[in-house]
């Protein structure tokens, strides 16, 4: 590696939950510090096919390890910083409360695209946050590589509550009950619990399809585990559950997300601007 000197602008604030890669900027330019567990983590994504497919296709930030000194870069994980990476800089970062409804939902679909051609090769993303996703023009890209690991047999797929409470919950209560989902993911950085969107659907809405499996069952499930969803993982993972399982329900995710619609109000605003 170089040694030559970087200026750090310092630890990016909003990467901080994921203890093996954090992410830091320098002379305009963007680092991601991996621990030993994160580095070889990106080496099994780098390694892959799908990475290259994925950068090619401007789904996944181009990402390459960088040659900085790592004694220059502050240490930004719980251990030992094992690698650093550098990636693509996006020149216009935007948060998921300031989207329109339509970039959410591409939002959406390529996070299910992404965990599907995942699995397929023998990975898994651990999360599924909005956060991880940018916009070049109205393409959306994957910016968190970190998020990529290995797929082990019998693991559920973690991110699964964090799709429906910040992706899935906010598209289906702007689609069918045209409530915005700005101001409620501004308000709540972890998005809307499977209770809450309960609550606002109406009857017919609960016999709508997929409903009953993400929203209700989901809701059941926050109730009897509370705040140990490490003791869900544990009971599916004796289950058996099976990466045939997880692809079923992306598959079923993506039917039902590619389909809802937010057909806006109109206004005498709008019918004035349209006469």
């Amino acid at each position: 590696m170089s040694k030559r000197e970087t200026t750090l602008a310092g630890l990016e604030p909003g990467s901080f939950r994921d203890p093996d890669s954090r992410v830091v900027t320098a002379n305009g330019r963007v680092f991601r510090l991996l621990s030993e567990r994160g580095l070889a983590d990106w080496r099994a994504l780098s390694s892959s096919p799908l990475f290259a497919e994925l950068v090619s296709e401007g789904k996944l930030v181009g990402t390459r390890e960088a040659e900085e000194d790592l004694r220059a870069l502050p240490e930004g994980l719980h251990g030992d910083v094992a690698a650093a990476l550098e990636h693509d800089v996006i020149p216009i970062v935007s948060y998921p409360y300031e989207w329109t409804f339509e970039m959410l939902r591409d939002a959406a679909l390529l996070q299910l695209e992404l965990v599907r051609r995942a699995i397929e090769s023998g990975l898994i993303l651990k999360d599924s946050s909005p956060y991880n996703v940018q916009f070049r023009g109205v393409q959306p890209v994957f910016v968190d590589v970190g998020s990529f690991e290995r797929l082990r047999d019998g693991e559920p797929w973690a991110g699964y509550r964090q799709f429906c409470m910040l992706f899935l919950y906010p598209l289906l209560l702007q689609a069918w009950k045209d409530v915005p989902f700005q101001p409620w993911l501004r308000g709540s950085i972890e998005g809307i619990s499977p209770q809450e969107c309960r609550n606002v659907l109406s009857a017919r809405d609960l016999l709508r399809c997929g409903v009953f499996t993400h929203v209700v069952l989901h809701s059941r499930l926050e109730r009897r585990y509370g705040e140990r969803p490490t003791d869900v993982r544990r009971e599916l993972k004796a289950a058996g559950f099976t990466k045939e399982l997880i692809l079923a329900n992306v598959q079923r995710l993506e039917r039902l997300v590619s389909r809802l619609r937010w057909r806006p109000a109109r206004s005498a605003w709008s019918m004035a601007a349209s006469v």
